[in-house]
């Protein structure tokens, strides 16, 4: 089903914040007066009570813009979109009038001086929560530039920021629909027929429209690959020269913290993965040899492995099934998890012009929304399973810890979600009786692992690489870009069991790596995410006592990362701590072995 043609209840509304431009503009208005408001107390944050004054006028002030930036995301659903298009680009322009202006405050901030502003927040019931935060600003004081540069780099901050832009313009914005010709039948070749190409057609009569459909699929990063590599390149280079301006060393004091989750723990996760990823070349292996395949190609490697029809959910089944699967983690949870899937807060269907994937959009002062692509499978089930998770994750937070703390990181939150897909596979395994359709799940299940383990240890390694690389002085172009991930597969996956159907796919492949362009060093969290969430699925498979899950999401960001992840007895420093997902493939793997043989034979 196509976006437009879903019910209404089925989509966003947020659009229907405001049903003309009026109120728009008004709300905008008074948001920018209140800025204005704010710049009263340039140096007076030193009097007594302005500070405190000063804080509780800037949280208000947050809160009066919160409902134009809910009511933008609708871009995310309809990027065409042509009127709230213009409104952004309207509020964009209007609000360059602050670009440096507020630089004074960190300045101040700094010559109050830590034991001070401490002090303050401590003595008022309101602000005593915003106390870590300022602890990490003066942490990182040695990086605060004098406030004259500080204005300079404000005021070109907006045009610096364009270049992440073009990557979403690029990947999603005036695609048209795509139409593949194979011997004489014509297919239209979106998300939901890939996915069903890709698992369900013949192996060996499918082979080639496998391929050809997914370079259809991907060939506008195909026209475009050298423009992606110049953006790529841009971005690195500007993270890079960002660090430097302000006296880091290294790219690696901007994205890792030794207090928290440092440069070493990384590179050992690194080396750690690279060491006991032989499962992943079994595994596959597996799958070469049971299809008996003269060539055996990347869109091969998902076939079920067994002809039986289809199943197909709609979206109320697959709710009633991930509210079964949760069941197990009590009445309250259950509670939240109905809540965040109500009328309007899942946008579930594709579009040409929306963005790919599943995510979850979090606010302050709103509810979570949930965008993703339906296409009526259990992946699909898996998928909303996911996005769940991360929707009742921040409701519990919010009902549970004051602002900031409600707010967390993506490591800390993609251990709610992922935790979900533990438990979703567990209830479908536990509830289906036919071994054929057992062995698909237990396939899914190792592919879910590899994915969000191996796979994004191996993205991790060549994101790292780049940086090293661009730092060195050497230039990303798409002959480098492709070379280093050609490396980084090698050293964490080792040699690649598949044969290349085109010779050349290989060099736009890494385009649809969104986080390297989106969110620098977002991959390698969800690695040791899922390793956390198994850490937990596991002790709660031991103890049948959903409090210590429950616990965990209502912590939110009250803790340090690798202080929360300790609470519940998981050492991010120690790794050991990651044999239990490596275990848990590998006995996955035995099993699926096990089976296909004894089906084979």
């Amino acid at each position: 089903m196509k976006r437009n043609e879903a019910n209404n209840k089925y989509k966003w509304n947020v659009i229907d914040l405001y049903p003309n431009d009026k109120e728009f503009f008004n709300d905008l208005d008074l948001y920018i007066e209140k800025n204005n408001l704010l710049l009263r107390f340039k140096g007076k944050l030193n009097e007594k009570g302005i500070f405190i004054q000063f804080l509780k006028e800037s949280m208000e002030t947050d809160k009066s813009i919160s409902k134009i930036n809910h009511f933008l995301k609708h871009l995310y659903v309809e990027q065409n979109n042509e009127r709230i298009n213009n409104l952004e680009s309207i509020y964009n322009n209007k609000m360059q009038q602050f670009d440096g202006k507020f630089s004074w405050i960190s300045e101040e901030v700094k010559n109050i001086g830590k034991e001070k502003i401490i002090e303050l927040l401590e003595s008022d019931e309101e602000l005593k929560y915003y106390k870590n935060s300022y602890i990490e600003f003066f942490k990182h004081i040695k990086y605060l530039l004098p406030q004259k540069q500080r204005e300079l780099i404000s005021k070109v901050s907006n045009s610096s920021s364009i270049i992440y832009e073009m990557y979403e313009v690029m990947r999603f914005k005036d695609n048209e629909e795509k139409i593949l010709i194979y011997k004489d039948k014509e297919y239209k070749i979106d998300q939901k027929f890939i996915s069903d190409i890709l698992t369900y057609s013949d192996p060996i009569e499918d082979q080639e429209l496998r391929a050809l459909a997914s370079l259809k699929y991907k060939e506008d990063n195909n026209f475009r690959k050298h423009t992606f590599a110049k953006i790529y390149e841009s971005i690195v280079k500007e993270e890079i020269e960002s660090a430097q301006l302000v006296g880091m060393k290294s790219f690696k004091e901007n994205f890792f913290d030794d207090d928290d989750f440092s440069i070493n723990d990384f590179l050992e996760l690194i080396e750690f993965t690279s060491k006991n990823s032989n499962v992943y070349y079994k595994y596959y292996d597996l799958i070469k040899k049971y299809l008996n395949l003269n060539k055996f190609y990347g869109t091969d490697s998902s076939l079920e492995l067994f002809k039986k029809e289809k199943q197909e959910f709609s979206i109320e089944q697959a709710k009633d099934i991930i509210k079964k699967s949760l069941k197990v983690l009590g009445e309250e949870y259950i509670n939240n998890l109905e809540y965040c899937w109500s009328n309007n807060k899942i946008d579930y269907f594709e579009d040409e012009n929306k963005s790919t994937g599943a995510f979850t959009v979090n606010s302050y002062n709103y509810d979570s929304l949930i965008s993703m692509n339906f296409t009526d499978d259990i992946d699909s089930i898996s998928t909303l399973t996911h996005e769940l998770g991360h929707a009742v994750h921040n409701l519990f937070a919010k009902q549970n810890q004051p602002r900031p703390l409600n707010g967390f990181s993506n490591m800390i939150a993609e251990v709610a979600s992922t935790l979900n897909e533990h438990l979703l596979f567990e209830y479908l395994l536990k509830n289906e009786k036919d071994e054929k359709k057992k062995l698909t799940l237990i396939q899914n299940r190792i592919e879910f692992i590899f994915s969000n383990f191996f796979s994004a240890i191996s993205e991790a390694e060549f994101e790292y690489q780049c940086y090293e690389a661009s730092e060195r002085g050497e230039v990303l172009t798409l002959d480098k870009i492709t070379s280093i991930l050609k490396d980084a597969n090698n050293k964490i996956l080792g040699k690649s069991i598949f044969n290349r159907f085109d010779k050349n796919s290989y060099k736009y492949g890494w385009i649809s790596i969104s986080h390297i362009f989106e969110q620098p060093f977002y991959i390698y969290k969800y690695a040791v995410s899922i390793a956390v969430s198994f850490h937990l699925y596991s002790r709660f498979k031991n103890s049948n006592d959903p409090s210590e899950i429950i616990s965990f999401l209502k912590d939110g960001g009250s803790l340090k990362i690798t202080e929360l992840f300790k609470k519940y007895e998981f050492d991010c420093s120690d790794k050991n701590s990651f044999k239990g997902i490596i275990e848990e493939v590998e006995s996955l793997v035995k099993t699926f072995d096990i089976i296909l043989n004894s089906k084979n034979n």
